[in-house]
């Protein structure tokens, strides 16, 4: 999810690119504007040419964030036919993202728990990127289940096998093991299986 300084040219992108990392490292709230000025090697004009406030660039950096995550886990999904290997495939996601960021957990969920008003712009971000998720697996990786389904079951459906997913790389970084991922994948595919044979419709 990140890059090589080395390889951004644009002062904006070495800005976001510094903040990931100390946002992930640190913390929203323990990052100063100057650090992030420091590791970026920009000018301060030039960061505040480019990002009016911190809050502004943990924005850009949300959004950035989101861009490229909900792209690589549609084209995950997309590789496969069956809904199980859908399933399969979103948790790759999260195994990807603990070996290349540790267990630092969800970078959405960090951001937002360090908002604490409620109507706080980055929480209303978080809040739509989640619901994104949401409307992935439903559109993305179970849209066969919803033929079968009265609207109601078929939702159900949605929501239990989202908060399974998203629910994982939260309780990966509090135990900082790998075991509530593969608990959740497990119980999705059992949470499939019930529903495939009508045990719960």
């Amino acid at each position: 999810m990140t890059h090589n300084p080395s390889s951004l040219s644009r002062p904006s992108e070495r800005i976001i690119e510094a903040a990931s990392r100390l946002f992930f490292r640190q913390g929203y709230c323990s990052t100063g504007i100057n650090q992030i000025i420091s590791e970026s090697g920009v000018a301060k004009a030039s960061f505040y040419t480019h990002f009016p406030s911190k809050e502004a660039l943990a924005m850009a950096w949300l959004r950035q964030r989101e861009e490229r995550w909900i792209e690589q886990l549609t084209e995950r999904i997309s590789q496969h036919q069956l809904t199980e290997k859908r399933v399969s495939a979103m948790y790759t996601m999260w195994y990807d993202q603990i070996r290349e960021e540790g267990y630092r957990g969800c970078g959405f969920i960090n951001m937002a728990g360090e908002f604490s008003d409620e109507k706080s712009p980055v929480r209303a971000l978080v809040r739509d990127h989640k619901e994104r998720v949401r409307q992935v697996v439903a559109n993305n990786v179970l849209n066969e289940y919803r033929p079968m389904m009265e609207p109601e079951v078929f939702d159900e459906l949605v929501n239990t096998i989202y908060s399974l997913f998203d629910g994982a790389i939260i309780q990966a970084q509090n135990f900082m093991q790998d075991w509530p991922i593969d608990s959740a994948m497990k119980t999705s595919m059992k949470t499939l299986s019930h529903y495939r044979s009508g045990a719960v419709l």
